[in-house]
């Protein structure tokens, strides 16, 4: 019986199939099948997370209404190119949050290298003919930049923003963000691709004479 002021509970609408077997996770097990479950304890507990599974993809699909903003891209017709629109066209008629992260760059000493750190916020470039620059691409503020002189040929972040290494003419040398050569590494001669592994604290690199080293960075030794 209905209590005096109790409000009747409100019917949501149906929602839409294809939506909602999105958000599925698949068959769930058959309870009702012969000899699957003695146990009714067990039996009772799997009706009710079968329950919550289904009431947490029906909710996840109620909730897609809301994601309004989509990723944007140019998609270009068979046979058109994307080669006539420019930089500053995109970002005049992009959203405002995108377009403060539109920035220009002259680089004007040959082909590049570049590497950002794991959280995307630091940029590291290296020019064929000597240029290194480091900077926070979110605030453009330049934590250094120097022209070593000689060849550059990868560069690569280390465990820290704070330091970096650059795979110069002869060797690989390691710099700080103020452009202060901290190393120089003549075991790792004729290098031109470098790869920190962040997970191992280890420097690889690769040489045109086709030779793989490894250094942990932790103890400043060659491992391989």
């Amino acid at each position: 019986t209905k209590k005096p002021g109790e409000k009747k509970p409100r019917r949501l609408p149906p929602i839409d199939k294809e939506r909602l077997q999105k958000h599925r996770r698949g068959d769930g097990v058959n309870i009702k099948r012969k000899g699957q479950l003695k146990n009714k304890y067990q039996r009772a507990r799997l009706i009710q997370k079968e329950k919550a599974i289904e009431r947490a993809a029906e909710q996840a699909a109620r909730a897609e209404i809301l994601l309004t903003e989509e990723s944007g891209h140019l998609e270009a017709d068979i046979g058109e190119s994307t080669l006539q629109y420019k930089q500053h066209e995109i970002a005049a008629n992009v959203d405002i949050t995108s377009a403060t992260k539109h920035f220009r760059l002259n680089l004007d000493f040959g082909s590049y290298q570049h590497k950002y750190t794991r959280n995307g916020r630091h940029l590291l470039l290296g020019g064929r003919m000597g240029h290194v620059a480091a900077f926070d691409w979110v605030t453009k503020t330049l934590a250094c930049e120097m022209n070593v002189m000689e060849s550059v040929h990868d560069v690569a972040w280390l465990h820290v923003e704070t330091m970096f290494a650059v795979a110069q003419k002869s060797y690989v040398h390691i710099y700080d963000n103020q452009g202060i050569e901290i190393h120089c590494l003549k075991k790792m001669n004729g290098v031109n691709r470098l790869e920190f592994l962040p997970y191992h604290f280890l420097l690889a690199s690769g040489s045109y004479e086709g030779c793989l080293a490894w250094l942990d960075v932790s103890i400043g030794q060659m491992v391989s």
